[in-house]
Formats: C-alpha cells, sequence, structure tokens
C-alpha cells in the first residue's frame, strides 16, 4: 500500500466511506468488493486520514461503501493527521476534518501500548444486544467517552506516529 516510485502518499486497496461520517477512510488491504461484513463487528487497517484500525459493525452503520482509489497517481487525501499520542476517533457529522486539532479523543495514559487490549473491548460491546464501554481521555481535568455498543457504528483507534 505505498504509492508509485518517487510519489509520496497512500494508495489504498479502497476507500471505505460510513453512512453519518463524511471521512474517507484509506483501507490498506479489503478491495472494493463486498468483504462479507454482514454479522459481528471486524477490525479494518487504514492508512489515511490516520493510521489505525477502524472498527466497523456493519449492522449499526446503516450502510458504507468500498470504492477503488482514482485511476493514476492514486488517491491523495485531503490530509493526513499525524500525532505523536494515541486517539480514538468516533463518527461525527462533520467528520475528521483539517480544522480539528487533533484526531479525536487523546486517550488516557492506561492504554498507553493497550490498544489492543481496547480494541477487544470495544468490539465486544459492539457484539450481540450491545452494552456500554467508558474509555478514559486525556483531556484538562481527564474526561471520560462512553460508547454505547448497541448504537455504535465505528470508532477508528489510532496508535502514536513512529
Amino acid at each position: 500500500m505505498t504509492h508509485p516510485a518517487g510519489q509520496p502518499g497512500l494508495v489504498p486497496a479502497s476507500i471505505l466511506q460510513i453512512e453519518g461520517d463524511p471521512t474517507l477512510w484509506g483501507v490498506k488491504t479489503v478491495g472494493p468488493h463486498d468483504p462479507g461484513w454482514h454479522d459481528g463487528p471486524v477490525a479494518i487497517d487504514i492508512g489515511a486520514p490516520v493510521e489505525g484500525t477502524l472498527i466497523l459493525s456493519p449492522a449499526r452503520a446503516g450502510s458504507f461503501a468500498l470504492t477503488p482509489p482514482p485511476p493514476g497517481d492514486g488517491w491523495m487525501p485531503a490530509m493526513t493527521l499525524l500525532s505523536g499520542s494515541q486517539y480514538l476517533y468516533i463518527p461525527t457529522v462533520k467528520g475528521l476534518t483539517s480544522a480539528l486539532a487533533s484526531p479525536g479523543y487523546l486517550l488516557a495514559a492506561q492504554y498507553d501500548h493497550q490498544l489492543p487490549a481496547l480494541q477487544q473491548d470495544i468490539m465486544a460491546a459492539m457484539d450481540g444486544d450491545g452494552s456500554i464501554l467508558a474509555v478514559n481521555v486525556n483531556v484538562v481535568g481527564g474526561g471520560v467517552v462512553i460508547l454505547n455498543g448497541a448504537q455504535l457504528p465505528f470508532v477508528v483507534l489510532s496508535p502514536p506516529a513512529s
């Protein structure tokens, strides 16, 4: 999933757009075909506009589209956000935009090197009837993001940029 020689940027296997959030996600390994995501939540490797894992609950997403990248030099996202910290992004009507100071909510220190465990907790909350999961975030004075697994269409976990 690299750009042609001498060209910067990402050429994804496909571009994913999910109902209710205008962000275009560069999917690393799944092409523009029916991937069979019909039942439980799935973890999808993404490379733009942030590097990380998009956890999708197809049953709760309403609809989503996988399309091929444009021909030629490939897809050049409007922006690529890099951070030295790990973040949680939840769907918004504005999507992930360059106007945001960060790619979502900065995760609390308790999740340092624990993203795989958090990913499993989120997938478990999305599975079946769904459950509520509280995720601690690091904003001034602390904070928490409450994920309602019974309603949540997707989230993105973005690790620190290397």
